[in-house]
């Protein structure tokens, strides 16, 4: 039990899902979601480029100046949502996800659609 989030592409011809990225009690993340898209418990957003962009610049920020993490990214309380320290697994986090969100930039949206979900 706890908070699992997937980042996850649709085939628009077959409708095959694929899974892109998993993320386990990133809340941080998740709060990112919930205060921009007001996504529910198992809830989707769909990702366009300039979703990918801005989450990408925001994690890149956190990245190279740590300071800013509590503004940026802060994290995000829940039931079962993991530590809510500025510590090493919150910054693997973050590395893990820049890398997730600038591949993404790089996608064939004619063949694909993103989306982010999380469950808990």
């Amino acid at each position: 039990m706890g908070l699992d989030m997937y980042l996850y592409l649709e085939d628009k011809e077959t409708s095959e899902i694929i899974e892109y990225s998993y993320y386990r009690k990133f809340n941080a993340l998740q709060g990112y979601f919930v205060r921009n898209f007001d996504i529910p418990n198992c809830g989707r957003v769909g990702l366009n480029h300039e979703t990918i962009d801005d989450v990408y610049q925001m994690l890149n920020e956190v990245r190279y100046d740590r300071e800013k993490a509590g503004v940026l990214l802060p994290t995000f309380p829940g039931p079962f949502f993991g530590s809510y320290d500025y510590d090493r697994i919150y910054h693997g986090y973050i590395d893990q996800a820049a890398a997730d969100f600038y591949h993404a930039k790089f996608l064939d949206f004619n063949k694909y659609n993103l989306f982010y979900t999380s469950n808990w």
